[in-house]
C-alpha cells in the first residue's frame, strides 16, 4: 500500500513529537514581592526652592530622591529647573557607606541647546570621565585626593561635601570637591576641575524651613553657610549673602 504524502507526513510527525506524558511541565512562577523593595533600606525625597535673598524672587526649583541600600551605599537622583538663567541639569550620584563618591552622571541644557552629558567613575584613587556634547567626546583622567566630594550643580549633590570633616578637631579644614563646568558656552565641554576651599563647623541649630523643623549642623565657608541634617547629611538650607542667593528645602518625606 502506498501512503499519500499527507498520511506520511502525519505519521512521521507523530513519531517525532513526544507523547503528552513526555512534555515538560511549565515551570511554576516564583511568587513576586508585594512589600517594600528589599534592596532599599530607606528612601527620602523632596524639593528645593532657589531664591534671591533681598526680594525672595524665585529663580528655580529642584526635585530629588535618595535611596539607601543594604550595603550602606546611597544613590541620589536630582533634576533642577533654573529658569532664571534658562539652564537645566539632570544628575545621578552614588556614594559608598561613608559618602565617598563612587560614580556620577549628569546632562546639561542651556539656552535651548544641549551642552553635554558626562559619566564619571571613581576607583582606586583615580577619576575617569567621558563627556559627550557639541564638541564631540572628551576623556579626562586624574588621580584623586584621599578625601573629596563632587558637585553636579543640582543642590542635592552638595549633601556629601562634609563626610570627611573632623568634628573632634573642628575649626577651619581643607575641603576639596570636583565641580562640573557649568557655563553657558557650548564650546566648552562638560568636564570637571578640582576646587580647594576651607569649611568650618559652627555648631548645632534647630532650623525651620517650609519643609519643617530640623536639627542641623551649620557649616561655613567664606561668606556662605550650609545647614545639614540627619544620617544622610541632608542639606536643609544654603545661603550666600554676598551673591544674594539662598536655597531652601521646600518639601520632604521619608520611608519606608
Amino acid at each position: 500500500m502506498i501512503l499519500s504524502p499527507t498520511v506520511l507526513f502525519l505519521a512521521v510527525s507523530a513519531l517525532a513529537l513526544p507523547s503528552q506524558a513526555q512534555l515538560p511541565l511549565p515551570a511554576t512562577p516564583s511568587a513576586e514581592n508585594t512589600g517594600p523593595n528589599t534592596n532599599i533600606t530607606r528612601w527620602a525625597r523632596g524639593t528645593y526652592e532657589y531664591r534671591i535673598i533681598s526680594d525672595q524672587r524665585l529663580r528655580g526649583v529642584e526635585t530629588w530622591q535618595l535611596f539607601v541600600y543594604r550595603d550602606g551605599s546611597r544613590s541620589m537622583i536630582m533634576w533642577h529647573d533654573l529658569f532664571a538663567t534658562n539652564t537645566q541639569f539632570t544628575g545621578v550620584a552614588r556614594v559608598d557607606k561613608n559618602m565617598r563618591p563612587l560614580d556620577a552622571f549628569a546632562q546639561f541644557f542651556t539656552q535651548g541647546k544641549f551642552k553635554g552629558a558626562v559619566q564619571i567613575v571613581f576607583n582606586d584613587g583615580t577619576m575617569d570621565l567621558v563627556s559627550t556634547g557639541p564638541q564631540g567626546q572628551v576623556h579626562q583622567a586624574q588621580t584623586t585626593p584621599d578625601a573629596f566630594s563632587i558637585s553636579l550643580h543640582p543642590l542635592a549633590s552638595d549633601w556629601w561635601h562634609y563626610w570627611y570633616y573632623d568634628h573632634k578637631k573642628k575649626g577651619p579644614q581643607v575641603s576639596r570637591y570636583y565641580s562640573l563646568e557649568a557655563g553657558r558656552d557650548l564650546g566648552l565641554p562638560v568636564t570637571v576641575r578640582l576646587i580647594e576651599t576651607e569649611q568650618a563647623e559652627s555648631g548645632e541649630e534647630n532650623l525651620t524651613v517650609p519643609a519643617g523643623t530640623f536639627k542641623t549642623i551649620k557649616y561655613t565657608s567664606g561668606n556662605s553657610a550650609a545647614w545639614m541634617s540627619g544620617p544622610d547629611s541632608m542639606l536643609v538650607k544654603s545661603s550666600s549673602p554676598k551673591s544674594d542667593r539662598e536655597y531652601v528645602l521646600r518639601t520632604y518625606e521619608v520611608g519606608p
